[in-house]
């Protein structure tokens, strides 16, 4: 019998179909964001917003804030991206907005949370593959409402899917030694990668950043610093493997077989090789992961290890998250 290959696993889906848009469900996004001085310096800089207010703390003191304001637009779009897996990630264009309504301020060191209420849900007259979705979308710091907008998408109805693996909810014993799966986002390389990033972290390596020093060598031109293709490798199997994860413990056996190159797009694959109780009602998961490019190759493996939370645990965290966030709010707002 053929060995299945990483790229031919079951794939773990993400997002949602028409069908599940049901005029009053609510959908409570996850996650949250915190909004840091520097997003919002270089948000309002790249959309060329140069009113001090965003940027300027004297100026904002002056006119009455605690400190910079965030830009509106900044706190529309992360809301906004705070719920597209619940709402859009599986396809389909972004239509339009409508009654967006900024509340009341949002200043850096508050954590943005979102949640969604579908408000109406049709067949499209034109694609007989989609429906087209409206919600009211609620950002939030802490319980105090910040911003309301409508928006409309073109969503697609569920089509007949075969080897698909459950969504796990994370908890460790969600994970099966043996088990294997495929995650469902990818990312292309560019030169934020191969340029920003690089240099970011300081790598001085000049054959992921100089075309002219790779030109005449046996790559042919730049290939991606490795350690950003595993970390981005971890990265596209985090909300699957570690979205109940206490912390990273390490690393182990990291091999990158094929070079990664600009405009390669790379996505992930998952074994689980153990799962190993410990005290206090955690445990110690072990994973073997995968990056592949477009073409299949497997171009990075790494094992890595992290401690999970089981169910058990996870009702004490939360209800310490939760203080954690409110006290967060209050102080930030106090500045």
């Amino acid at each position: 019998m053929k060995t299945l290959e990483p790229h031919d696993w079951p794939l773990i889906p993400r997002g949602t179909a028409f069908e599940d848009h049901v005029v009053g469900r609510v959908f409570d996004h996850h996650w949250g964001r915190t909004i840091h001085g520097s997003d919002n310096i270089a948000f309002s800089t790249q959309m060329l917003a140069f009113n001090p207010m965003y940027f300027n703390r004297t100026a904002a003191v002056a006119a009455g804030h605690p400190d910079e304001v965030v830009n509106p637009l900044l706190v529309f779009d992360v809301v906004f991206g705070l719920s597209v897996e619940d709402l859009s990630e599986a396809g389909g264009p972004f239509l339009g907005a409508s009654a967006v309504e900024y509340i009341r301020d949002v200043y850096p060191g508050q954590t943005l949370t979102a949640s969604s209420t579908v408000v109406d849900a049709r067949k499209s007259a034109s694609r007989t593959d989609a429906g087209i979705v409206t919600w009211e979308t609620l950002g939030r710091v802490a319980a105090d409402p910040v911003i309301r907008f409508r928006r409309t998408n073109l969503v697609r109805l569920r089509a007949e899917s075969h080897g698909l693996a459950a969504v796990p909810d994370g908890f460790a014993e969600d994970f099966v030694v043996g088990a294997r799966f495929r995650h469902a986002r990818t990312r292309t390389i560019t030169d934020l990668d191969l340029n920003g990033l690089t240099l970011l972290v300081m790598n001085t390596a000049s054959g992921h950043f100089s075309e002219q020093e790779m030109a005449g060598s046996a790559f042919g031109g730049r290939i991606n610093f490795g350690g950003l293709t595993l970390a981005l490798t971890v990265g596209l199997a985090t909300q699957d493997t570690s979205g109940q994860s206490v912390r990273e413990i390490g690393l182990d056996d990291i091999r990158f077989a094929v070079p990664v190159r600009h405009g390669d797009t790379v996505g992930a694959a998952t074994e689980v090789l153990a799962v190993e109780p410990i005290a206090g009602g955690d445990a110690i998961v072990s994973f073997r992961h995968f990056g592949m490019n477009q073409h299949g190759d497997v171009v990075c493996e790494v094992t890595r290890k992290l401690q999970v939370r089981t169910r058990s645990t996870a009702a004490d965290f939360a209800s310490i998250g939760r203080d954690f966030d409110s006290t967060s709010s209050t102080n930030a707002t106090e500045r």
